[in-house]
């Protein structure tokens, strides 16, 4: 699939993660709050573990998992990400935001641009789905404004780092999306 490397909203420019944005991420990432529903993240997050994160990032193979920097202010708050899976012509939609820009709509303003342009570039996909742990209150809140409908909610669906928790599903159809 194809993806742009620039996004840019009003108030955002998503654009791929550079080896410069390491003390950003690190910035924002060792926020034990920012972290609570990422259960995989390593505790305590240290400058190494956004080293590596910016690492992969540069790495990763952009048809298949792009990954944009939010940056707000020349200052990287946030990370959106899509992963392909082009013979089922479906991504999957994540996103963070630091901690202090919560509140503000600019997950919901990065996170609705990215599911505009890769319904653009790939007229092939069919849909875009999210999911959350199911405490998550904000980040499902995220997903209904960019126009996702909740499928449902995988009980114990999901285990990380020997925890189970309930998973919530939304997915936007592309039919939806240019309805």
């Amino acid at each position: 699939m194809n993806f742009p490397d620039r996004i840019e909203t009003d108030r955002l420019l998503l654009r791929p993660f550079t080896l410069a944005d390491v003390d950003d991420v690190f910035a924002y990432a060792r926020d034990p709050e920012w972290s609570r529903f990422l259960r995989l993240l390593p505790r305590p997050y240290l400058r190494v573990h956004a080293e590596q994160f910016v690492a992969r990032q540069l790495l990763a193979d952009r048809s298949a998992r792009p990954t944009w920097a939010v940056v707000v202010d020349e200052a990287v708050v946030g990370g959106i990400g899509l992963r392909a899976d082009a013979p089922q012509r479906r991504a999957e939609l994540g996103y963070s935001i630091a901690r202090d820009q919560w509140g503000r709509g600019l997950c919901t303003e990065g996170a609705r641009a990215v599911v505009e342009a890769a319904f653009i570039a790939n007229p092939e996909l069919l849909r875009i789905h999210a999911r959350a742990d199911a405490d998550n209150g904000a980040s499902q809140r995220v997903m209904t404004k960019i126009g996702m409908v909740k499928e449902g909610v995988f009980r114990l669906g999901r285990v990380e780092r020997g925890e189970a928790f309930d998973e919530a599903w939304y997915a936007i159809l592309r039919r939806d999306w240019e309805g």
